[in-house]
């Protein structure tokens, strides 16, 4: 039995499919006038799933390109570009050391040849200044803070108290000059004869072990020594230069170590001593106290300074620290920069001071300087004597007497300082041969961070064109086959049109 067809389920049927094709061209339009496949997730919900995976990725490789490496590239070349002053900077030292380790100069050629190592000392440490876009990047996590302190001001308001420890490889020599005569000695004719045979006592050398602090002109106030054997004793030393302990320490063979105050430069420790200078920032050690601290290969130092001047590096950025002003504790400990440069990689991005600016630089530098003024300084004397001579009131055969004797004994200690400044200055050769070692290795670190970086970033570039191509794939449409679609869709929806006008011409009110 055939089903009855009225001319409303006609219209109906004919509404129907016009709207399916409108629908369909509907559909299409949007897509070329948008490029995309969809434009709701309901439309197609894999597509658009993978989509958000798809951008998630890009913005992520984008944020590493665009913004991540290009700022750790300048980071890492603002670092190496400090490096290499660094390292010229140390080439002019070396090549100082080099020239007055041959003892052929003029006072005057000497004293330039101090300024001049004292000025490159300054320009070393001051390329640990450096900073990039604000933040110095020698500090570690404190990028707000210099390596130095940039004025007297800012240093007179610094007191601090700071932790060294030592091993054999800090153990050094230093000359201590025996019999050696000062202006005061000259002034008084207080010539040096021995006192059993009268004879004159000219000036000698003797070496004296010590440990040389960080830093000179120290506070007296107070320290804490640990020795070899891990005892503790917390050492005061008065106005006067009185010392003392609350425990005491002893060498390995049970004598007990005897701890003074000195600011004598020239001072010689007796065998069981531990002779403190805190002016020249040392710790003299006698022979015992020596062999204990090379086998033991420990030693550690606690000491107060609040003298700081501008140039001075800040400890916190070498040594544990307690900031007697606020009470803050800094540790030092390595204290990593790093940049992610990539789907979990990350790359570090910050050179510390500790590891190319070498704080014994200064130190160092030091020894140097005071090795030619002492020259200066006799030269001086001798000059002083030779005046003192032809002047009347020294004209007496006892004052000449006195006078040639105490000239003879400045002649020999001039001779003395002479060999060795050239000797210091010889060292200072190896010292600074060793400093450029560490700065060429801090080089070649960031050197080969780098190169980490380029290839890095050409992965990435690779992996931005690879996922912009996905991306396309996932959500651009294929321009001519919609076109085609569209022009097809667009005939079927006339041809709709057409069909539906012809089937509802004619109704039953036609033939009544």
């Amino acid at each position: 039995m055939s089903m009855r067809i009225t001319n409303g389920m006609m219209v109906n049927s004919s509404l129907a499919n016009i709207q399916v094709n409108k629908n369909q061209l509907n559909t299409l339009d949007t897509q070329l006038s948008t490029q995309k496949k969809i434009n709701k997730p309901s439309e197609d919900p894999i597509v658009a799933i993978r989509a958000l995976r798809l951008r998630s990725s890009l913005d992520k490789v984008t944020q590493y390109l665009d913004k991540n490496i290009p700022d750790a590239d300048s980071w890492l070349s603002v670092t190496e570009d400090a490096l290499d002053e660094g390292y010229l900077i140390l080439s002019d030292l070396y090549n100082y050391c080099v020239q007055a380790s041959t003892d052929s100069y003029s006072s005057a050629e000497r004293k330039t040849i101090a300024d001049s190592l004292e000025n490159l000392k300054e320009a070393f440490y001051a390329e640990g200044d450096i900073d990039y876009a604000g933040r110095y990047v020698f500090t570690g996590f404190a990028t707000d803070v210099p390596l130095t302190y940039q004025s007297d001001d800012t240093a007179a308001d610094v007191d601090y108290t700071i932790t060294q420890n030592f091993t054999r490889e800090n153990l050094s020599l230093k000359t201590a000059y025996t019999n050696a005569y000062t202006n005061t000695d000259i002034i008084n004719l207080d010539a040096k004869y021995d006192a059993t045979t009268g004879r004159l006592v000219t000036p000698n050398v003797e070496s004296v072990h010590r440990l040389q602090l960080a830093y000179k002109d120290i506070d007296t106030a107070k320290f804490s020594i640990t020795d070899a054997n891990g005892n503790t004793a917390a050492i005061t030393i008065d106005d006067s230069g009185n010392v003392t302990t609350d425990n005491t320490l002893q060498t390995s063979d049970g004598n007990a170590i005897t701890i003074t105050h000195t600011v004598d430069d020239n001072y010689v420790p007796g065998e069981d001593e531990i002779a403190i200078n805190t002016t020249t920032g040392e710790l003299l050690l006698g022979e015992n106290v020596y062999k204990d601290v090379y086998t033991n290969n420990t030693f550690s130092i606690t000491y107060d300074k609040n003298n700081f001047i501008k140039g001075d590096l800040n400890p916190t950025m070498y040594f544990d620290c307690i900031d007697n002003i606020s009470g803050i504790e800094y540790n030092k400990v390595q204290e990593n920069i790093e940049y992610n440069i990539n789907f979990s990689q990350k790359l570090k991005i910050n050179t510390e001071a500790n590891e190319g600016f070498d704080i014994y630089l200064g130190r160092n530098i030091d020894d140097l300087v005071t090795a030619v003024q002492n020259v200066l300084d006799l030269e001086d004397q001798i000059e002083q004597v030779n005046s003192m001579l032809t002047q009347d009131q020294y004209s007496d055969s006892s004052s000449q007497t006195k006078l040639n004797d105490i000239l003879e004994g400045l002649t020999k200690q001039l001779e003395l300082a002479e060999d060795k400044m050239t000797d210091v200055y010889e060292d200072g050769v190896g010292w600074m041969q060793s400093y450029q070692t560490t700065i060429s290795e801090c080089k070649a670190d960031v050197g080969n961070r780098k190169t980490r970086l380029t290839l890095t970033k050409s992965r990435l570039t690779e992996q931005e064109t690879n996922f912009k191509n996905l991306k396309s794939q996932n959500e651009d449409i294929d321009l001519e086959e919609v076109v085609v679609n569209y022009s097809a869709a667009q005939l079927v929806y006339n041809a709709s049109l057409t069909a539906s006008a012809k089937s509802v011409q004619q109704t039953l009110l036609d033939f009544l």
